[in-house]
């Protein structure tokens, strides 16, 4: 083969490997393994839900929470008495040494006693005071708090597996784009070679292109370590214990603009009505029952109980296991107010003042909640806009980036270009490419945050016109 014709397959070598590392659009996903099991963002919720240890802990402590309210409705209802059948048969050993007139007997008798009785009865009691009635509302206040929790645990469970879902897809995509940079250094160094063997370039151009493919090698190794990271984080994030090896479906990314968000708006709805407010607004009201609940115990308390019963006695016969006794029923019902005794009414003051101090700061603990919620909301809006500016920055510089190494491809294909300047180009593609890869990634990452301070939906809101 003579030397142009091998001089002309170097060149055209050289251009496909560039050529390969002008790509455009969007890249696709990494490809996963054939084997494993496939999962979509929906079933990763849905099996958080369901198999994440903390969030079924709390799902727990509502119900023991409804077990106690039942408990509470105990102490109002009246507490029936029901008694079918009470009998027992006595034997009793004594020695007669006394006659009627109180004379020792000269022979003493030995006789043995046998007693038998059986009874029923039936009744109930009821007990009414202000503070049973209290306690049935600090029940509900109860319910109430534990599922505003739960509701704010869920959000935030929610939010963790999205952005711990979110975490693996940004790898695999990372991976898809170190894959094709690894291999477009591998290219570019079997160019330099070739180049080298036919005298066009020297050694030092072999040399650094076989270091760029070291390098290229430990940074593909390095976002495939971090994927198979990001997937233990994301079992542990769903917290089940059957879910081995699982890929997953790749979710369409957020397209919005937050700059239509009204901010104002959106602090006002995050100090009166985020879930957190709502939490503290709840545990206050609890509180101001609690001042009630102290005072009720100044009430009297009203008690009845009603009664009936008869029971059977034999002495020296048998009434054991007899269900009918021959007495007479016997009924009973009694009323009486019971009024609070004054000898604790200093305790009982103290316990008044402080619940009064529990109360204020609670009030307190509300003002504070709508604070911090505020100035986090304010924070995570400032930082979503930061990271749409900071993504259409890094879209345009991977754009005009792409641009520069169309550029030199075209001048290398002249010859106007050198081999530096084309790998200097395509090194700064492929960083700009990284950029807005991790720009795209950070956009979301700050609308989940936001979304889980508010307890909204974004794209709900602007759809609805509610954000601007």
């Amino acid at each position: 083969m003579s030397r142009a014709a091998t001089r002309g397959r170097v060149w055209a070598a050289l251009l496909a490997s560039v050529l390969f590392a002008a790509w455009g659009g969007p890249l696709p996903i990494a490809a996963q393994e054939p084997g494993a099991e496939r999962m979509t963002l929906e079933e990763a919720l849905g099996r958080a839900l369901e198999r994440n240890p903390g969030f079924r802990q709390a799902e727990r402590a509502l119900e023991v929470n409804a077990l106690s309210r039942r408990g509470a409705w105990l102490d109002v209802l009246p507490q029936p008495q029901l008694r079918f059948l009470a009998t027992n048969m006595n034997w009793r050993r004594q020695t007669v040494a006394e006659d009627f007139f109180g004379n020792p007997l000269p022979n003493p008798e030995v006789t043995t006693v046998r007693t038998s009785s059986s009874s029923q009865s039936a009744g109930f009691s009821l007990s009414l005071n202000a503070q049973t009635f209290m306690n049935l509302r600090a029940q509900d206040d109860e319910t109430r708090l534990q599922e505003l929790s739960l509701g704010v645990q869920r959000r935030a469970l929610e939010s963790e597996v999205k952005r711990a879902f979110l975490d693996v897809q940004e790898r695999l995509t990372g991976l898809e784009l170190e894959e094709r940079l690894l291999e477009n250094a591998r290219r570019n160094r079997e160019v330099a070679r070739q180049l080298w063997r036919v005298g066009r370039r020297d050694i030092f151009d072999v040399r650094q292109a076989e270091l760029d493919v070291a390098e290229q090698e430990s940074q593909f190794d390095q976002v495939r370590s971090g994927l198979e990271t990001a997937r233990f984080a994301l079992g542990h994030a769903i917290g089940d214990p059957e879910l081995r090896e699982f890929e997953i479906v790749p979710v369409e990314l957020t397209e919005f603009d937050p700059t239509r968000l009204d901010v104002e708006a959106l602090v006002h709805f995050a100090r009166t009505s985020s879930p957190q407010v709502v939490q503290a607004e709840g545990e206050l009201e609890a509180r101001r029952r609690g001042v009630n609940q102290v005072r009720a115990q100044w009430l009297p308390t009203l008690s009845f109980n009603w009664s009936t019963s008869r029971q059977g006695f034999v002495r020296g016969g048998d009434a054991f296991f007899d269900l009918n006794p021959d007495s007479d029923w016997d009924r009973t019902m009694s009323l009486s107010i019971l009024l609070p005794d004054l000898g604790q009414y200093f305790r009982r003051d103290i316990q008044q003042a402080q619940a009064g101090i529990q109360l204020r700061n609670q009030q307190e603990s509300v003002r504070q909640a709508r604070n911090v919620q505020e100035r986090e909301v304010r924070i995570l809006i400032t930082d979503l806009l930061h990271q749409h500016r900071s993504l259409g920055i890094q879209a345009d510089r991977a754009a005009l980036a792409q641009e520069q190494l169309e550029y030199v491809v075209e001048g290398y294909r002249i010859g106007t270009r050198g081999y530096l300047e084309l790998q200097s180009a395509a090194t700064q593609a492929a960083q700009a490419a990284r950029q807005e890869l991790a720009a795209r990634y950070a956009f979301e990452r700050a609308i989940i945050l936001l979304e889980q301070a508010l307890g909204l939906d974004l794209e709900g809101v602007l759809e609805a016109g509610a954000g601007g």
